[in-house]
């Protein structure tokens, strides 16, 4: 669906429920083309952080020693 900026902000919750469906909405603006799609959300921790860390080894065993852990207060 194409509209424009006014129409846009005057019906945003209908374009926003549109959205919501999956359809995407163009936003022709005279410098440009927007377009307003719904973001799914992750639904786990590592889904979210994929791509932005790094696991190295392996996290199942100790990294530190007995003597290594001093928690404080």
């Amino acid at each position: 669906m194409t509209t424009n900026v006014r129409t846009f902000l005057r019906h945003f919750t209908t374009f926003k429920a549109k959205a919501r469906r999956g359809e995407r909405v163009r936003i022709l603006d005279r410098e440009g083309e927007f377009i307003f799609a719904a973001a799914t959300p992750r639904k786990s921790l590592l889904g979210a952080a994929r791509g932005k860390m790094e696991i190295r080894g392996d996290l199942t065993k100790p990294t530190l020693g007995r003597r290594g852990w001093k928690p404080s207060l």
